[in-house]
């Protein structure tokens, strides 16, 4: 609402002209005072309550003219232009009371001026100049929708193209593993028949495929060359395999060229491992970022809340690599509930706290997520030992586009906060956050039974 500007003779005029109480009137709130193209040949005061003024346009859109609060006058434009024609319609924003004069009024003294046109004209300027003032401020809130909008609509293009590539990838994924499960299976089924010894190690690569770090790699290679006396790449071989020095086969520790044959073999079946893994992971990613994309979507009844949390948890499979990650997710309670909005809070809310702490620089950050069920409600607490929120940041943090980033809340998935904040309400649902130096926790209560769903 724009400020009232100040006149200096408001007060004489409010005196002299607006304190018959006969010339008063109620008007409850939603109730007309003008009406656009009616006649009107009053100059209203407001005394308590306020009004907002609307303008009709030919096509039938209505905007926002005027705000009209206490000691603002309505109907300045018919009373003084003598049309006697309301502008706008008026409508009362509250219950309100007004003082009014009509045309039949002459000019008092008291007030500077001869006639009420003077007398009143440093109250036409004010009126003219609050109403300009208002109109700057309604562009800008339109600009500011506008504005909005178009990045509204950008991510949903950018959501429809994803869930777009998402579909083909999976075909794609598909193909693959069924290919891959048919080449691992026909080839181990030959191995194995052929009662080659080197089908052991086959066996072995396609069970557990490389589980070794580098440093887990050097150490047993130098226990292997300790013990049996092997050249470095043999040793490498062996430990790579996984075969610690006690388990290495009899007749396989000296040097000996059939240990380049379990390795190929070993090789091949950690190969197929590895393929079938990630195609697995491969599935998952895009089973998330479709269900991330989908617009709108439908409610699935028996949702598990915490498969929408590991679906979460692979989208950010790459950026979690640098922090401990504790999962403590009890048993829970189906839901009703929209999964690709669910997905979408523990995704943004995970983001928001791997931003702080890769932002404080931490090499040792740890991200908590815990799940417990409640009395008709699940809670899921995602907890992170950043930096923290400073206090005089909490009461904004859920306000659209505030950030204590030099370049603006685009964490996530280009939403924030906000949008977690109006997803979980939406639902019926609450969001708690207490932070200090160490710790911060966000707490999503989500509602429900199998049966419940927000309308």
């Amino acid at each position: 609402m724009s400020r009232i500007f100040r006149v200096p003779e408001l007060a004489r005029l409010i005196e002299a002209y607006f304190s018959d109480p006969n010339k008063t009137l109620t008007v409850k709130k939603g109730e007309k005072l003008l009406e656009q193209g009616v006649y009107n040949d009053r100059l209203y005061l407001v005394l308590k309550g306020g009004f907002m003024g609307y303008v009709q346009k030919p096509d039938e859109r209505q905007y926002e003219l005027f705000g009209a609060e206490e000691k603002m006058f309505v109907g300045v434009y018919s009373f003084f232009s003598r049309t006697f024609v309301s502008m706008a319609t008026v409508v009362a924003s509250e219950d309100s009371e007004v003082a009014f004069i009509d045309q039949h009024q002459p000019a008092l003294p008291g007030v500077k001026g001869n006639s009420l046109a003077e007398q009143f004209m440093p109250l036409v300027v004010a009126n003219l100049a609050q109403r300009h003032q208002r109109e700057q401020e309604l562009f800008l809130e339109k600009e500011e929708m506008l504005r909005k909008l178009a990045q509204s609509e950008k991510l949903a293009s950018l959501g429809q193209m994803a869930a777009g590539i998402a579909h083909e990838l999976n075909n794609a994924v598909a193909v693959m593993a069924r290919h891959s499960q048919w080449l691992r299976e026909k080839y181990a089924t030959r191995l194995l028949s052929s009662g080659r010894p080197e089908s052991e190690a086959f066996v072995r690569g396609l069970d557990k495929g490389r589980p070794l770090s580098t440093r887990q790699l050097r150490a047993k290679t130098r226990e292997l060359i300790a013990k049996y006396k092997l050249s470095p790449e043999a040793a490498e071989k062996l430990a790579e395999m996984g075969w610690t020095p006690d388990e290495v086969p009899a007749g396989r520790s000296g040097p000996d060229p059939a240990i380049d044959r379990l390795h190929d073999q070993w090789e091949i079946g950690a190969t197929f491992h590895e393929i079938a893994a990630a195609a697995e992971l491969a599935t998952e990613v895009v089973r998330s970022v479709r269900a991330l994309a989908a617009r709108g979507g439908e409610y699935t009844v028996g949702l598990n809340i915490n498969e929408t949390i590991r679906e979460a948890l692979t989208l950010l499979q790459s950026p979690l690599r640098k922090v401990s990650v504790v999962l403590d997710l009890a048993e829970l309670p189906p839901l009703a509930a929209n999964r690709s909005e669910c997905v979408q809070v523990w995704t943004n809310l995970i983001q928001n706290a791997l931003e702080s702490m890769a932002g404080a620089g931490m090499d040792n950050g740890r991200l908590e997520i815990i799940t417990r069920p409640g009395r008709n409600a699940v809670r899921v607490e995602i907890r992170d030992n950043g930096p923290g929120i400073a206090a005089a940041d909490l009461p904004k943090i859920f306000q659209p586009d505030f950030s204590t980033k030099e370049k603006g809340l685009d964490f996530g998935l280009g939403l924030g906060l906000s949008i977690v904040e109006r997803i979980v309400h939406t639902n019926g649902g609450k969001i708690q956050v207490r932070s200090r130096p160490g710790e911060t926790v966000f707490a999503v209560i989500w509602p429900g039974g199998e049966n419940h769903v927000q309308t």
